[in-house]
């Protein structure tokens, strides 16, 4: 399915520069858009419906009693590979999913200890003691996004699937564990918090969490497994954010728009200043197209430059009865967008970062058929 144009001429004929926005004016941007460039006919004919694929797999959750009162899902997280993706169900059963050379299969991962309402995955790449083994997934930590920090001794809510020996200085018989992780010590009396956004820095895993008792970010250090408190304030990331080698940046998605940062400096409790991070406008969507109150924007790294933004979006009709706008369809709409200097500049830097929208395509939801995630 192609969401970019072939050529970079096509792209400046066809594609359209996302303008940017401050900081600020970002946040102070309403959720619902106001400002809108594109009618409705326009936007329909811009991105054509499309109809997915034929499953890889069909996965269903464990049967539960009626009785019971939990829902029933499957939570599908990424990995390093990408052939690869890992599952898991209510029951903290942890599966793995492979497609290589046109063969499918699964195998089975240890448990995790504790039911994560809102689980965030983050993928660390392969390391060397990975590669001998011939496992390219690298290693998964997994956090709830819902957390309850005075409650970690009784109930797990950080986690992380290794691959490693018996110890973790033992060279022979590798295999995977799953080990319970700290939380911050510095949120160890909170009652409630949440996990706002969270980034891979080298060899650390750096999560912004707020709550009423305060705000902050703090890095994971992956090879002591210790904590440092970056300071008292929040990325700009809503959710994930992915590092483009090739751009020297992270991207992910901030206040529901595409968002840029340089946050090389983060671990060392350097506090992101507005010079260096970019967010673009989505003023191309017409006003009848708004963003769903509950569902947050997604960002997919492709590498190079280049993103699948997946919007999930309501298609809003005035009711003349109640003399207001109704929801009339949900669908996501996959757009894809591609970041590049202009000529001359150098990665690293917001100096002449432009956002570059190729082709977008929807796909409309159904009463038997949405979408959960995108990986």
């Amino acid at each position: 399915m192609d969401f970019f144009h072939r050529t970079a001429e096509e792209a400046a004929v066809h594609g359209k520069v996302l303008p940017t926005l401050t900081p600020a004016k970002a946040r102070a941007t309403n959720r619902r858009r106001i400002c809108n460039t594109q009618d409705l006919a326009t936007a329909d004919a811009a991105a054509p419906k499309i109809v997915p694929p034929k499953p890889e797999l069909l996965m269903g959750p464990p049967q539960l009693s009626p009785c019971l009162d939990s829902h029933r899902f499957v939570h599908f997280f990424p990995t390093a590979s990408e052939s690869k993706v890992v599952l898991g169900d209510r029951g903290n059963r942890m599966l793995r999913f492979n497609v290589a050379n046109s063969c499918s299969y699964i195998d089975t991962l240890p448990c995790l200890h504790g039911v994560k309402k809102m689980p965030m995955a983050i993928s660390v790449p392969p390391t060397d003691s990975h590669l001998p083994d011939g496992d390219d997934t690298g290693d998964l930590y997994i956090i709830d996004g819902l957390l309850h920090p005075d409650k970690a001794e009784v109930r797990p809510q950080f986690e992380a699937l290794v691959w490693r020996g018996f110890k973790r200085s033992a060279i022979s018989s590798r295999f995977w564990h799953c080990d319970i992780l700290p939380l911050p010590p510095w949120i160890s009396h909170h009652e409630h918090a949440m996990v706002f956004g969270h980034v891979l820095v080298g060899g650390s895993i750096c999560f912004s969490i707020c709550g009423a008792e305060g705000a902050g970010t703090y890095c994971f250090h992956i090879a002591t497994r210790e904590w440092s408190k970056a300071g008292n304030w929040l990325m700009p990331f809503n959710g994930k954010a992915d590092y483009v080698p090739e751009l020297g940046l992270w991207f992910g998605v901030s206040n529901n728009l595409p968002c840029a940062a340089d946050l090389s400096g983060i671990v060392g409790g350097e506090e992101l200043s507005p010079d260096k991070m970019r967010i673009w406008n989505r003023d191309d969507l017409p006003e009848e197209w708004q963003p769903k109150s509950l569902r947050q924007p997604i960002a997919v790294s492709l590498g190079s430059g280049r993103f699948i933004v997946v919007d999930f979006l309501d298609a809003m009709k005035f009711n003349k009865e109640w003399n207001e706008m109704e929801s009339v369809k949900e669908f996501a709409l996959f757009t894809g967008m591609e970041v590049a200097y202009s000529n001359g500049e150098s990665k690293g830097t917001m100096r002449g970062l432009r956002m570059i929208k190729h082709k977008s395509r929807r796909y409309m939801f159904s009463n038997q058929q949405r979408i959960e995630a995108v990986l």
